[in-house]
């Protein structure tokens, strides 16, 4: 199937184009962040023309999260756009979303039949983009996922790497729970999902996905302090973790039930502590090399 990647110069795309095109089950189009900033609906149009593809595969919005561009009401727009033109050519979307689509009130993990219930910030964007994704393209498939993390930015492990390695303290609490997916995981689930879509899987639904072992910020500092520790230019940095004494004191908990995946397309969950090191080697590799201390 010809797979159109809106987003492939983000770490999630990045990390789609290392596993899919080796695999020579699709052909991968790819479109940068970039030249997905569209100031007329025509623009859009042209590319679905052109790439003909069999399946959109939107890393967009969920990339921008914690990034350096804010989401905003111009990417939803362009949602509108893309749900349209998707539409009309008979293209299948998978929209790459975020566990931020909740407000984090329940104490269990979140359902696919769980509201989205945001109510501002990013993941109030994205709820948004979902609804009129959902309403507009038949079929579409929503795949919620976990914090993202990856050795390549922007993102927020990134901005914990950079600050540990200039020595700055990192103040974190665990009062926000979430299932941390590295972005590697993300390229293997979306191209699970691709491959059985080509042999007529159910094209259409909401589900999630994020790695065993749901936890908070601090536990997952600590996991990725552990890791870089053994490495320079972090060999200095196991006392910079510092708990958080002004962190909000109610919790937060967006953690995800993923069964429904398992149940559909036989995704099976690994645990995010696996992936924790190849982050940390992958920023050492993108952004170490001029400090003459990378082993």
């Amino acid at each position: 199937m010809r797979i159109l990647l809106l987003g492939s110069d983000t770490p999630v795309g990045h990390s789609l184009r290392s596993f899919i095109p080796p695999l020579r089950r699709h052909e991968l189009l790819l479109l940068s962040l970039e030249d997905t900033r569209w100031r007329r609906e025509r623009q859009v149009k042209k590319v679905f023309k052109v790439a003909a593809a069999d399946i959109v595969i939107d890393a967009r919005m969920v990339s921008q999260i914690g990034g350096h561009d804010p989401l905003g009401q111009r990417d939803i727009e362009r949602t509108e756009w893309l749900g349209h033109l998707s539409a009309k050519s008979e293209a299948r979307y998978l929209f790459l979303s975020s566990s931020q689509v909740f407000s984090g009130a329940m104490t269990r993990p979140y359902r696919e039949s769980d509201k989205a219930d945001a109510v501002d910030g990013a993941g109030l964007l994205i709820a948004q983009a979902e609804q009129i994704l959902l309403s507009t393209v038949d079929p579409t498939i929503i795949l919620r996922l976990g914090w993202l993390f990856s050795g390549r930015g922007p993102g927020r492990f990134k901005q914990l790497l950079d600050r540990l390695r200039i020595g700055k303290d990192i103040y974190a609490t665990d009062n926000v729970r979430d299932c941390p997916v590295h972005t590697a995981e993300v390229a293997r689930v979306v191209s699970g999902i691709a491959d059985q879509l080509s042999v007529g899987a159910p094209d259409k639904g909401i589900y999630h996905y994020g790695s065993t072992g749901d936890t908070g910020w601090f536990s997952f500092c600590e996991a990725a302090i552990a890791h870089a520790s053994q490495r320079e230019p972090f060999s200095q940095v196991q006392d910079c973790l510092k708990e958080d004494v002004n962190a909000r004191t109610t919790w937060v908990n967006r953690a995800l039930d993923c069964e429904a995946i398992r149940h559909q397309f036989g995704i099976q969950r690994r645990p995010w502590r696996d992936f924790v090191e190849r982050a940390v080697n992958r920023y050492l590799e993108l952004y170490c090399k001029d400090d003459g201390k990378d082993d």
